[in-house]
């Protein structure tokens, strides 16, 4: 178990992304692209978890075939995929979310290319000032569903390194993640469709 707190303790961001099978070529790129530019992220206070649906045996040898160093987890009965909108049918959608200490949302990637979305993500934090690392790289993780926050936070409070257009941006990337959840057939709470519509109109 991987609590969210914890990789937020000694960070000032956290990537949480999604991908949906272990050892599949795709995911493969993206993960070598994040241990790859991960020395860089650290320095910056930025941390790293994948999380897959795919069995934790399967995710313990990707993660040891591969030299990981972040976290992989497993969800393998899907509730974590699920409350985060990447879910498609029984399949984990590739998806990207970038929270901020208080776990508030920042930024969302509902759509990834696996060759260039690690840079992607180091290019967010870029202007940083690199700092000292933190006290230790993420181990890699293989056990059973990680318990982290039940929904990414969306409140337009963004903490000490946002600006108003970053809360725009961040607000735009969740309303279109909603409507593409609402679409492909997920439930989300009534005052939540009653907003999306009200927005829609306008």
């Amino acid at each position: 178990m991987v609590q969210l707190g914890r990789l937020q303790a000694d960070a000032d961001h956290v990537v949480v992304y999604f991908f949906p099978q272990a050892g599949a070529p795709g995911c493969v790129r993206e993960a070598i692209g994040f241990r790859d530019v991960l020395p860089e992220l650290l320095k910056r206070r930025v941390r790293v978890v994948g999380i897959s649906a795919s069995p934790a045996s399967e995710i313990a040898a990707f993660a040891k075939e591969q030299s990981l160093n972040f976290d992989v987890l497993c969800d393998s009965n899907r509730r974590i995929s699920e409350e985060w909108g990447a879910l498609r049918g029984e399949n984990t959608a590739r998806m990207t979310f970038i929270l901020s200490s208080k776990g508030i949302v920042t930024h969302a990637f509902p759509r990834v290319d696996v060759w260039k979305h690690p840079a992607e993500v180091l290019a967010l934090f870029a202007a940083s000032a690199p700092v000292a690392e933190p006290a230790s790289a993420a181990s890699v993780a293989a056990t059973a569903q990680p318990v982290v926050s039940a929904t990414p936070a969306t409140s337009s409070s963004t903490g000490h390194s946002a600006g108003p257009d970053l809360v725009a941006e961040a607000a735009r990337a969740v309303l279109k993640l909603l409507l593409m959840h609402k679409q492909s057939g997920g439930s989300i709470p009534p005052d939540v469709s009653e907003l999306l519509s009200q927005l829609g109109h306008k």
